[in-house]
């Protein structure tokens, strides 16, 4: 049983290098907004690659997900939300406990009609 690929390590060190790349030759205020918005979507998807990660190391220790994709793509928008929210100075507690719930009843949500639409297929 194959845990990661070559293919989605080199995907995370390719993207990790850019991110230290970019974050570290850039100033945020000297820079136009668009290579603010380019380094949100290389930090997303740096956090997808590594959610994404973590959840196949969860097989070594037993922990099976079916549906792996949708959960990495509901955390890494939890964590990028969080981020972007910390980055301009707007997150507090009200969004912790708004965003967390409401985040967690769209997963479930997704996954059960995902699993009455096979259902009904069939």
């Amino acid at each position: 049983m194959k845990i990661t690929s070559n293919q989605s390590i080199r995907q995370t060190v390719c993207l990790l290098l850019a991110d230290v790349l970019l974050f570290c030759t850039t100033d945020v205020s000297k820079v136009p907004s668009f290579v603010v918005i380019i380094g949100f979507g290389l930090l997303s998807l740096t956090l997808y690659q590594l959610v994404r990660g973590l959840l196949r190391l969860g097989r070594l220790y037993g922990v099976t997900i079916k549906r792996q994709r949708s959960l990495a793509v509901y955390l890494t928008l939890i964590t990028a939300g969080l981020i972007a929210l910390q980055s301009i100075g707007e997150l507090n507690r009200r969004d912790l406990t708004v965003l967390l719930p409401l985040s967690i009843l769209g997963y479930f949500y997704s996954a059960y009609l995902k699993t009455s639409q096979r259902n009904l297929s069939s």
